[in-house]
């Protein structure tokens, strides 16, 4: 499910990339997105927390969170 919106991530480096949004996936009481960049079969899992008042997305991993997020994601 590709869409055109762009949102912005801190990448595992602290810096501030955007991507486009494939897909939103909530695991209980968490939110996270499925980004890639544009033109790409590459994508990524970030966690949105709120900080200072917004919205942010901050890299996951591959650990066990990012299997979770995953398995989920395979099951839609």
């Amino acid at each position: 499910m590709k869409t055109d919106a762009l949102i912005t991530v801190v990448n595992e480096n602290g810096k501030k990339v955007d991507l486009e949004l494939i897909d939103t996936i909530r695991i209980d009481e968490d939110e996270y997105v499925i980004v890639g960049p544009r033109d790409s079969d590459e994508a990524y899992a970030y966690k949105a927390a709120i900080k200072n008042g917004q919205k942010e997305y901050f890299s996951i991993g591959q650990g066990a969170e990012f299997k979770r997020v995953l398995d989920k994601y395979n099951q839609h």
